[in-house]
């Protein structure tokens, strides 16, 4: 017998929501294991005059292996299951190198939005919002290959990763390109509940097409786009249990010359968002939420037709329970600046549009 029970109880523990533990006894390793499923509902018309949409949907279901060795090493590795194939989302491993001071190395979340940095379970609302999600389907930001540098101090973080770049989450993506993805982030805390930061990007872009999506990811409008990509960011947040406040907005440009492969010099987008605890935490409670998005082309050429402003104003909730189950139930209103001229969309010829989007999720 390897070893016996009474021992071996005490090197396993659980924390609803943050998965199973096994420990040494002496804690110098740590394994542990955890994840969720998120079921979703989506409500909305379907086109013009027609019926609804009406679906049932796993939006995740991920599993998260982590092992920890002398408070030094660390391993982690997400695998996601939904739909017909099994794919690594997160494979990543960390070498503390000094104090608070890391080096990850892999495929891991980069740091230019801290709403991108709040793992898919822990957001407030059921997608991010719409601007980021356009960048997500370039792909752009999201989850890339590469080495990042980060540390995290009593009032001060950072974060400096240099990747490959056009990677995603939800597939395993390799450019054939010689030029780097390069972010960088910093972020002051001056008191427990507020946050203050700011975020740099720089990249080559293939050519690609940048859309103007609402939050079940269909396209208003779509841009040609190409070339050196720069970008900012900057947030701000507040975050005490009752209240939370909370907004982030960024701006990217394009240096190719305007054309008709090159439609827009500049894309913008962000959110402000309010939300307030009626009732106890995200454990146990009850939140209400409201929220307002905009995604914007700049600087257009004459080629592009159609929207070049998409605004979204949401209001939601949060029912936690027993640390591992949550409700989510978001009333999303979605105006353009003026009618889509896709074809063969929902949105043809129309300007706004309501959707309702549901999501259960349960952890462990």
């Amino acid at each position: 017998m390897l070893f016996a029970l009474p021992a071996f109880s005490q090197t396993i523990s659980y924390q609803p929501g943050g998965g199973i533990q096994f420990h040494s006894p002496e804690e110098n390793w740590k394994f542990r294991l955890l994840g969720y499923i998120q079921s979703t509902h989506t409500f909305h018309s379907t086109a013009e005059n027609e019926a609804v949409s009406n679906d049932f949907f796993v939006r995740r279901a991920r599993l998260d292996v982590i092992f920890d060795y002398l408070d030094r090493y660390q391993i982690f590795f997400e695998l996601d299951g939904r739909g017909s194939r099994t794919e690594l989302v997160l494979g990543q491993f960390d070498v503390r190198y000094f104090k608070h001071h890391k080096l990850q190395i892999g495929k891991f979340i980069t740091p230019f939005s801290p709403e991108n940095l709040r793992s898919s379970r822990s957001l407030t609302t059921v997608e991010r919002y719409s601007a980021l999600n356009s960048m997500f389907l370039l792909p752009a930001l999201d989850t890339q290959y590469g080495i990042m540098f980060h540390g995290k101090g009593t009032i001060i973080d950072y974060y400096l990763s240099i990747t490959n770049g056009n990677g995603k989450a939800s597939d395993n993506l390799r450019e054939n390109n010689d030029a780097k993805d390069i972010q960088a982030s910093l972020r002051y805390h001056p008191g427990k509940a507020v946050s203050i930061g700011g975020s740099f990007n720089f990249s080559e872009e293939r050519a690609q097409l940048l859309r103007l999506v609402d939050h079940t990811f269909n396209s208003f409008n779509q841009a040609k786009i190409s070339g050196q990509r720069l970008g900012y960011l900057l947030e701000l947040s507040y975050d005490l249990n009752p209240l939370l406040l909370r907004t982030e907005g960024f701006q990217f440009q394009y240096d190719a010359p305007l054309s008709s492969e090159q439609q827009v010099g500049k894309f913008r987008g962000g959110y402000l968002e309010a939300g307030y605890f009626l009732s106890g935490n995200t454990s146990n409670g009850f939140q209400l939420l409201a929220r307002i998005e905009s995604a914007e082309y700049g600087d257009l050429h004459p080629s592009l037709a159609g929207p070049t402003r998409l605004t979204s104003y949401l209001l939601g909730n949060n029912f936690y329970r027993d640390g591992i189950f949550r409700l989510q139930v978001n009333l999303i209103y979605e105006q353009a600046n003026r009618p889509s001229q896709l074809q063969e969309t929902r949105f043809s010829g129309k300007e706004d549009t309501f959707e309702i989007l549901t999501m259960v999720q349960m952890k462990f």
